[in-house]
């Protein structure tokens, strides 16, 4: 089943307003095994809106649109729902009535515009929203659905999970799930790791892709079963020959972050960690510190006109500053030393990065946790 999703509002346009209920939703469908060939983003036009629906309908077995369904005139989706079905606007009474009774105890004063979101197109169904006032939409027209949810994350979530999927998968009368592995690497760039893992990207299912994140690759392995075990079956030997082939270049899977495995290893050990930077600013103490309170001894941000007294602790990570430009060429690239030391050993690295200031403390900043937890990792051996 091809379900296409479309984001409705100006503000998603302007870059105002990050477009992340798209990613959620199309995470969702993926998950639940629905293909999705298209995403669009409309500003808030009434005709432009009616376009993208009859465009996205034409080409999919369903459509699901998130914003536009507020008190507001420039909340359009129902209206466009409507004309691309040729069907009056109706409004559910009772629904209406909650709204009205729910606005005068708050402030005592009722306008208009806020039953809006009680307006449906003749013949829809209602879809409640347990997180806020906007009634959701379910439309069927000439055998294909149009489903409407609010922007606001909270409130589309909960409808996607509550309203949406179960009437998805009722349509599709075809119980498939699409799970999904994500495995996390370090220490090779993306083409290298897409050399190595060539010829496992040629698989349909599962498929492998991978994607870079602030130095690190995310490699991601997908299947399509009945159900989830049957797909972890197919996904877990193709795991096993990734981590084969990349070794310990692979630190962790799913949602694991390098400084949740550094306050692992630190608090098993009962050690602690400080950090002197300069680069990175604070950053790498922060985020582990964020990560785990209790390891966390504290951090310099070290400077010419900064003095201070380095926090004790096992473990202590020195990050110098951003060296001058080594690339005579239009690239910029600027070498950053640390020094990670531990009760055993200590460690001096000096990497090289591209970009400006804020790219350079960003991957200094990666580099750095990732320092720690393999000195960490060799004091296990």
């Amino acid at each position: 089943m091809i379900v296409e999703v479309i984001a409705v509002g100006t503000e998603l346009l302007l870059g105002q307003i990050t477009n992340t209920n798209a990613a959620t939703i199309g995470a969702r469908l993926a998950e639940e095994g629905f293909d999705a060939h298209y995403q669009v983003t409309v500003g808030d036009n009434l005709e432009r809106l009616v376009t993208a629906i009859e465009t996205a309908l034409a080409r999919s077995d369903a459509v699901l649109l998130t914003g536009g369904i507020g008190p507001t005139q420039d909340d359009l989706t129902r209206e466009a729902m409507a004309r691309v079905a040729g069907r009056a606007m109706t409004r559910d009474e009772g629904h209406a009535a909650w709204i009205e009774n729910r606005v005068r105890a708050r402030s005592g004063v009722v306008n208009p515009t806020v039953l809006r979101m009680a307006d449906l197109p003749e013949g829809a169904s209602p879809l409640p929203n347990v997180n806020g006032a906007a009634l959701g939409v379910a439309l069927e027209h000439r055998g294909k659905w149009m489903f409407a949810v609010p922007g606001v994350p909270v409130e589309m979530r909960a409808m996607i999970d509550g309203e949406v999927i179960p009437r998805l998968r009722g349509i599709a009368g075809v119980d498939s799930v699409l799970h999904s592995r994500v495995l996390r690497a370090w220490g090779l760039g993306e083409s290298r790791i897409a050399e190595l893992l060539d010829d496992l990207f040629q698989s349909p299912n599962p498929s492998v892709a991978f994607l870079i994140s602030d130095m690190e690759v995310k490699i991601r392995v997908s299947a399509k079963a009945a159900d989830p075990t049957t797909a972890l079956d197919l996904i877990r030997p193709v795991e096993q020959e990734i981590r084969a082939r990349l070794g310990e270049v692979v630190f962790g899977a799913d949602e694991e972050t390098v400084e949740a495995l550094v306050v692992d290893g630190l608090s098993r050990r009962g050690w602690h960690v400080a950090t002197v930077e300069e680069a990175t600013m604070g950053q790498v103490g922060a985020r582990v510190g964020l990560a785990g309170p209790d390891v966390f001894a504290g951090s310099l941000i070290a400077g010419p006109a900064v003095e201070g007294q380095v926090p004790v602790a096992e473990v202590v990570l020195v990050v110098g500053p951003i060296g001058p430009d080594l690339d005579p060429g239009a690239r910029t690239t600027r070498q950053v030393e640390m020094t990670v030391t531990t009760p055993r050993a200590t460690t001096s690295r000096a990497f090289e990065f591209g970009g400006d200031d804020e790219r350079v403390r960003t991957f200094a900043t990666i580099a750095g946790l990732h320092l720690i937890r393999v000195a960490l990792g060799a004091e296990r051996r």
